[in-house]
């Protein structure tokens, strides 16, 4: 029975390491070149990451629906607008994103237009 037992942890062990490398790797590939979102000023082509705070669809001009996020790090937040859209399949309060895109400025808030965007599971740790 110990013999098992002893082989079975050992498994396990195994695959939990390769597992925490996977995401350390996946982390690595998506989160390269990623800036706090503290930096990020209007008018730049910027990469950040961090946390969906907050969700919410808005009328646009002329009533096209918009889904407005609040994606936040540990340095601040920053408004993403997704036009024509009233969900982001995957996109709930506490997703990891990783959104890149032109910065703007809407309602006196920083925003980003339409970004291009990758969801990244929670066990990635997100660098801001």
């Amino acid at each position: 029975m110990g013999l098992f037992s002893r082989n079975a942890k050992r498994l396990e062990a195994e695959s939990s390491a390769k597992t925490k490398d996977a995401f350390d790797t996946l982390g690595r590939e998506a989160l390269g070149g990623v800036i706090p979102i503290s930096d990020v000023r209007w008018r730049e082509k910027v990469r950040v990451s961090g946390r969906v705070k907050a969700l919410r669809v808005q009328p646009w001009a002329d009533q096209v629906a918009s889904l407005e996020l609040t994606l936040a790090d540990q340095t601040g937040g920053i408004t993403v607008v997704f036009l024509g859209r009233r969900t982001l399949g995957g996109v709930n309060l506490g997703t990891h994103l990783v959104v890149e895109g032109m910065t703007s400025e809407h309602n006196r808030l920083l925003t980003i237009l339409n970004p291009a965007y990758q969801l990244l599971p929670r066990q990635v740790e997100l660098p801001y």
